[in-house]
């Protein structure tokens, strides 16, 4: 009878398909292309905040100095 450590050894060894992380999965693969899209994607709309934010104080100084005139 074999014990739970064999059997760890030997799961490990042979490997669960759906878990490998070699590049030769098509499941990785599309995960990983699809968490670089999120991380691009998360990237843009913060720079777009960015720089709504600067418009947007931009226009309030802008129509303060009007206003003052």
């Amino acid at each position: 009878m074999s014990t739970f450590q064999q059997q760890m050894n030997a799961t490990q060894a042979t490997g669960n398909p759906s878990m490998r992380q070699d590049s030769s999965n098509a499941s990785v693969q599309s995960a990983q292309l699809g968490s670089e899209q999120a991380m691009e994607f998360q990237l843009w709309v913060a720079q777009q905040a960015t720089s709504l934010a600067k418009l947007k104080v931009f226009s309030t100084m802008a129509k303060n100095i009007n206003d003052q005139q």
